[in-house]
């Protein structure tokens, strides 16, 4: 989800399939049998921020991750078989992605990897996964390439960021607000795509954008930008983009004088520890106060285990899915990497806290009908909004 300004995915894809090209085709051959493993245990891959600038991503999505193994192995894990987790640091930079996917490919006892946190380090790393037959199962990529320029071999339950925006036109249009002012990331893999996804269902509904204007995650200073978008006077404000760049948004755009509804932010913990936050709306599929009994029991597991964390996020939720849907397609297909795909091919209805239940669109390779919920940031909890 993630995006990255300075590097070109497709370069970096063609070169790592050059260099990996020797490891695929030795991986391929052993592929089938992966996961015949000495112990008996089951590997999964994570390849994640554990260190570097989204560090905190890759300790949230650890915990959904840790929580899960602890209940599956608690009911039998794979058919008997103990399910464990390799983690690699890849810090969500495509350049590191490549190289975590080279060495996960040569380990013949890891059956399936999740990762990478984002869209642009997953895509780069694509290419290898398949060349060594693995399942990538990039569980929080929302970019539409992942698995549309992907092969079998890329799986997601992310919903996809064109869905999402052209979700979020409809519910402004909905409210009655009849126009906006918007900044998006300004990124070829991501955040001009997502831009245009809602342009375009803006016109279609006949939602006015007064001004749009690119912005950097980077940047430190949006006031300028920030006064342009504004000077239209549209009656609600949206950022395309992520919770710590919308936190320093929301916060410089309510110093200029705007008052308008903020669409836009993240369930993490800067964008809701900001006061000028509050109020703010996004289109969620997770939602911690739901009163869904899955929903209330996975909260109440996931406090008791980490008695530190406040809040529970959509990213603990994820992972938490991930791990549940990889077990259900290990336990269909086989514990081996050739199991592990036909596995994703056939599983459905898969409990979800996010969903309620999973099943893969086959053509899409991901959520068939994935649904999201209105919730708006109060007293730093959101809670689904019913206004």
């Amino acid at each position: 989800m993630k995006p990255s300004a300075t590097i070109n995915p497709r370069r970096l894809a063609a070169a790592a399939l050059a260099v990996s090209t020797a490891l695929g085709l030795a991986a391929c051959s052993s592929a089938s049998a992966a996961g015949n493993t000495s112990d008996g245990t089951v590997y999964f891959g994570v390849s994640a921020a554990i260190t570097g600038q989204y560090a905190q991503y890759g300790e949230q999505f650890k915990e959904g991750f840790e929580l899960a193994l602890d209940q599956v192995n608690a009911a039998g894990g794979i058919n008997g078989q103990k399910v464990a987790l390799k983690y690699e640091d890849s810090q969500s930079d495509p350049k590191q992605s490549v190289a975590v996917a080279q060495k996960f490919v040569g380990d013949t006892d890891v059956v399936l990897v999740f990762g990478d946190y984002s869209s642009a380090a997953s895509i780069p790393a694509s290419p290898i996964y398949t060349a060594g037959k693995l399942l990538q199962y990039g569980f929080n990529n929302s970019n539409p390439a992942f698995t549309a320029k992907g092969t079998e071999y890329q799986w997601s339950t992310s919903i996809t960021t064109n869905a999402s925006y052209e979700w979020t036109a409809d519910y402004i249009k909905s409210t009655g607000v009849k126009s906006v002012g918007v900044t998006y990331l300004n990124t070829a893999d991501w955040g001009i795509p997502a831009f245009e996804a809602f342009k375009a269902q803006a016109a279609k509904i006949g939602l006015t954008i007064t001004n749009a204007e690119g912005v950097l995650d980077t940047s430190d200073d949006y006031r300028p930008s920030l006064t342009k978008a504004v000077a239209g006077q549209p009656e609600a404000f949206v950022h395309v983009g992520y919770g710590p760049d919308a936190a320093k948004i929301v916060t410089q755009l309510r110093a200029i004088g705007y008052q308008g509804t903020f669409f836009g932010g993240q369930d993490e913990v800067s964008f809701d520890g900001t006061p000028d936050a509050e109020g703010s709306i996004v289109g969620a599929q997770f939602v911690e106060t739901s009163s869904n009994p899955a929903v209330v029991a996975f909260v109440k597991a996931f406090k008791a285990k980490y008695p530190k964390e406040e809040h529970v996020t959509g990213f603990e939720a994820g992972a938490y899915d991930a791990l549940n849907v990889a077990v259900a397609a290990a336990k269909l297909g086989g514990p081996t990497r050739e199991g592990v795909l036909k596995g994703f091919g056939q599983v459905k209805d898969v409990p979800s806290v996010v969903y309620g239940r999973v099943t893969f669109d086959p053509t899409t390779r991901r959520v068939a009908s994935p649904q999201l919920t209105p919730t708006i940031l109060t007293g730093g909890k959101w809670v689904e909004n019913k206004a």
